[in-house]
């Protein structure tokens, strides 16, 4: 199964270059393979908890307007 990958560049401080270097000679990996898995894994993270947060906004905004129509 072929991935359609879409190329990135970026730069890193020499701290993480280290520790992306150190995680990717553990797991024996290309320092790109392994760079994209961590950035794939941290964007789609960081994805989910918005759009969990964003529910719950939603959900406690209209809790609230029911409250507020309640009491009137």
């Amino acid at each position: 199964m072929s991935l359609d990958l879409r190329p990135v560049q970026v730069r890193l401080s020499d701290e993480a270059y280290t520790a992306l270097k150190l995680l990717a000679d553990i797991e024996e990996k290309d320092l790109g393979e392994k760079a994209r898995e961590l950035l794939t894994r941290t964007l789609l993270g960081e994805v989910h908890a918005a759009r969990i947060l964003a529910d719950r906004l939603s959900l406690a905004a209209t809790c609230g307007s029911k409250r507020q129509q309640e009491l009137e």
